[in-house]
């Protein structure tokens, strides 16, 4: 009979006209459904609930039953969707293996668990249960695995790495306890605010990761079978790429998702949640080029909290009061400015530290936003931009039965290198807030001393390069200043020829104002490296040479000397303030001592060319006996006699350094004559030149092979005999 009715049923809305002249019981039935069918197409519900109610008097039928399930939900109240969900159970009761019943009744049971409290375990289990009866009847149901896949990548987030605490077990976290307060004490108030915030010693906790392990599998399975069977859907996708990158497995998430965005090449939650994933996979230029995509699809509220509005939580506390009185078009410079001053590695199309933000925020929003809160304005949304992704963390609960596990507050406790912070959902809502007061007190109190914290992160290796920056008068324009910087690469590799050493890379030397403005730079791929510029290092090995410079007028400002490896993407970044001097046409100046291990005149590829003089800098400047041990430096502004020729002394100075400002012990001559001075702790070279111009190159060679090893302070002293005027520089040199 039922199989009849059904077959009926469906005639019914193919034939509507003539069954609605049927006069037998069950034509009744349909009648009143086909009635309010027509009432809910014209949005009456209430009539439409009547007639679906006389439908199910006259016959008990499983489409009325539906029909009211769905009528009951259009009222979104607690009660309503209670009584919906009778409903629902009442037509899977006529028609056990009606599939569409049960997904729709999985689907109602998660709606409740999500919007109402306290319902979460009864509607969580009714609902994986509806999707196993139905994986039973057909178990290539893609809408069936994608739900209780989604359930249970729901439970795992919910008890990986967590815990349950009660009185009478092992603490199995006491380890993690106490190198956090270890790490804590190191922080100005940390313990103190640390130990009133938990008593750490007495909680003991039992780990419920096994849960969470045999959650994880039964999730990734009918997901990954969801997704064969349906390819169309995104949900199961996005699903399975949180619990990858929450299980530290992003790279495993990165196919799906560039398998989602093939066929959804629009969908900005997939560049999204890929962006995050390549991000936490070290392919920060892959990242970039996704967030930058999702935030062009994103709407222009959207856009503005994720790029601007975000972005105040870290520039608010710098500029404290000053913020309430600075217009959106000022703040959305600062804004900018923060970003560009922050920017680890300019070399690349992209700004690193930004890159970093986009990835906390989409963090933030993914994982902490609620029907009623945006993830980056919670909590722990908030102390993620400001911090990053916790390196660790774990949850734990309040002592309870299992059966009474949902009912619990949960704490969510993160563990960074040198700080902590402990989030409650107190009421239940998802809504995570500092756990108390002291940690609201904590929290405020890092801010004060800890505005944000940033690492970068490259896409290669962070390489250890030794260079050094000496500044000298442009001899073309009086109006700059030349600026070099020469960096060695160390050598491990065979050259691959007499003059050649393979190591292709790209460096870059910047020069902003204090506005972090462009004002000069240079930029250079280089395949190759002069071998010829070799120098051997004490205790390191060898090094080869290279140089790049900068011209630029006389400035206060940031300076930026970066390396980028091509082979792995290897980065080596120097970032500073920096003074460009003002080399004039009228002071006696002199240019930086630069120390050298060999000068000529021949013009070697890699070196530091002043007119005709080839420098090759030593970086380190770390010298040893049987090194060669130049220093070059220029003169300006000389006065002129009569002649036309200057006439100058130079005074060198070599003295040993000591930690409390103490000279070293008298040493031997060096050079020519040498004098001691009066209280017998120094030892100078005086020597006077005359020259015809006015800007004047000297170089002189140092013999310091029968010193004690040490480090030693070079000074030298220009007399100018002819105007009376002096100058000096000084620089520093280690004698091994």
């Amino acid at each position: 009979m039922k199989k009849f009715q059904i077959i009926y049923l469906l005639l019914v809305l193919v034939f509507p006209a003539a069954l609605l002249n049927a006069q037998s019981v069950d034509s009744m039935a349909v009648h009143y459904y086909i009635l309010g069918k027509n009432a809910v197409i014209k949005n009456d519900f209430e009539t439409a609930k009547s007639l679906f109610k006389k439908s199910v008097r006259e016959e008990d039928n499983a489409p009325a039953e539906y029909e009211l399930t769905r009528v009951y939900m259009a009222d979104t109240t607690h009660a309503m969707w209670n009584i919906a969900r009778d409903h629902i159970k009442n037509a899977i009761k006529l028609d056990p293996n009606n599939i569409k019943y049960r997904l729709f009744c999985a689907s109602l049971a998660l709606a409740l668990a999500k919007e109402f409290r306290g319902t979460e375990l009864i509607s969580e289990k009714d609902a994986k249960n509806q999707y196993l009866k139905v994986l039973e009847m057909d178990s290539t149901n893609a809408l069936a695995l994608a739900g209780f896949g989604k359930v249970k990548a729901n439970e795992f987030l919910e008890f990986h790495n967590s815990a349950q605490k009660h009185t009478n077990s092992t603490n199995l976290l006491s380890g993690i306890i106490n190198v956090t307060k270890q790490i804590v004490k190191n922080r100005k108030l940390g313990i103190t605010r640390l130990n009133q915030k938990y008593d750490l010693n007495k909680i003991t906790l039992t780990s419920l990761n096994v849960f969470a392990e045999e959650d994880f599998n039964l999730a990734e399975k009918s997901l990954i079978k969801s997704v064969y069977y349906d390819s169309l859907t995104p949900g199961p996708y996005l699903t399975l790429s949180t619990i990858y990158e929450d299980n530290n497995q992003p790279q495993k998430g990165i196919k799906y998702l560039v398998q989602l965005i093939r066929i959804f090449p629009d969908y900005k939650d997939a560049h999204l949640e890929l962006g995050l994933l390549y991000y936490r996979s070290y392919y920060p230029d892959l990242a970039y080029a996704e967030f930058a995509k999702a935030i062009l699809l994103m709407s222009g509220s959207e856009r503005e909290d994720f790029t601007y509005n975000s972005a105040k939580i870290l520039v608010g506390p710098f500029l404290e009061n000053d913020m309430v009185n600075i217009n959106e078009s000022e703040l959305k410079k600062i804004i900018k400015l923060f970003w560009f001053a922050r920017d680890p590695l300019n070399l690349t199309s992209y700004n690193e530290r930004l890159l970093e933000h986009y990835s906390r925020v989409a963090y933030a929003n993914l994982r902490f936003t609620t029907p009623n809160y945006k993830g980056w304005q919670t909590d722990r949304g908030i102390t993620v931009i400001r911090y990053g992704i916790p390196p660790f963390r774990f949850r734990f609960r309040g002592e309870a039965s299992m059966n009474q596990y949902f009912n619990k507050p949960v704490t969510d406790i993160w563990v960074y290198e040198d700080k902590i912070f402990s989030f409650a959902d107190e009421f239940r809502n998802g809504n995570y807030q500092y756990a108390n007061v002291k940690t609201q007190d904590f929290a405020a109190d890092l801010l004060a001393d800890e505005k944000e914290a940033y690492v970068p992160i490259f896409a290669g290796p962070e390489l250890n390069v030794p260079y050094n920056i000496r500044q000298f008068k442009d001899l073309t324009s009086n109006n700059l200043t030349d600026v070099y910087v020469s960096y060695g690469i160390k050598s491990v590799d065979k050259p691959v020829s007499d003059s050649k050493y393979n190591y292709e890379h790209k460096t870059g030397l910047y020069f902003f104002d204090n506005y972090f403005n462009k004002i000069a730079y240079n930029v250079k791929d280089i395949e190759s490296l002069n071998t010829r510029n070799r120098i051997s290092i004490p205790d390191s090995g060898n090094i080869i040479v290279n140089s790049i410079e900068i011209k630029t007028k006389p400035d206060t400002g940031n300076i930026s000397f970066e390396i980028l490896r091509t082979a792995d993407k290897g980065v080596a970044a120097y970032h500073g303030s920096y003074i460009v001097k003002n080399f004039d046409n009228i002071s006696l100046t002199l240019s930086d001592i630069l120390l050298a291990s060999n000068i000529n005149r021949s013009p070697d590829e890699g070196t530091i060319k002043r007119r005709d003089i080839s420098i090759l800098p030593n970086p380190t400047s770390i010298f040893s006996k049987g090194q060669d041990l130049y220093i070059y430096y220029e003169v300006y502004n000389l006065s002129l006699a009569g002649k036309g020729t200057t006439d100058f002394r130079q005074n060198i100075i070599l003295q040993k350094k000591e930690t409390k400002g103490l000279l070293g012990k008298i040493f031997t001559p060096v050079l020519k004559t040498v004098g001691l001075d009066n209280e017998q702790k120094q030892v100078s070279l005086t020597s006077n030149y005359q020259t015809e111009d006015r800007n004047s190159q000297v170089y002189l060679q140092l013999d310091m092979s029968v010193y004690d090893p040490g480090n030693y302070v070079l000074t030298v002293k220009i007399i100018d005999n002819i105007s009376g005027k002096e100058t000096e520089q000084r620089t520093e040199l280690t004698w091994k």
